[in-house]
């Protein structure tokens, strides 16, 4: 089955199958499988590689579970408060619409979760790599033995 997110992304942005092959660094006929959906698992730094090339994000292209996406699959820094194009999925979708269709006081309060769940993310990031590194921080210094063959 035909990836058709993919094909209306590149059609909204006027790329070639050609254009994107060399955008993202992908063999043409790898890329020509994946777009017609002969390609059943697409690796991730093939999807990242597409993404990267069509200025968007992995989900807004593919069909892929969240658990198996990295944390970087939102929008970028760099984006956030800018007018962006981008292929929103269906809970992103609804979420808007209940954003613009709320009230003012529903706007306030689904701003208010966001950046909620926003600093309450950012905070499981940072402890999560705090556990990467706890082993290097617990680390007792050590005095190396000089043995002196003869």
């Amino acid at each position: 089955m035909k990836n058709e997110k993919l094909i209306a992304l590149m059609n909204a942005k006027g790329m070639s199958r050609a254009k994107l092959s060399a955008l993202s660094g992908i063999s043409a006929t790898t890329l020509n499988r994946i777009i017609n959906g002969q390609v059943l698992h697409v690796k991730m730094p093939q999807m990242q590689a597409i993404a990267r090339a069509l200025d968007t994000n992995v989900p807004s292209i593919f069909d892929t579970a969240v658990a198996e996406l990295p944390l970087t699959m939102a929008i970028r820094a760099d984006e956030a408060g800018d007018s962006i194009t981008k292929l929103l999925t269906r809970d992103e979708s609804l979420l808007l619409y209940w954003y613009q269709n709320a009230l003012q006081e529903g706007r306030n309060a689904i701003l208010s979760r966001a950046r909620m769940e926003f600093h309450k993310a950012q905070m499981e990031i940072s402890f999560r790599a705090d556990g990467l590194n706890a082993a290097v921080k617990g680390q007792e210094p050590y005095e190396q033995l000089t043995l002196d063959i003869v």
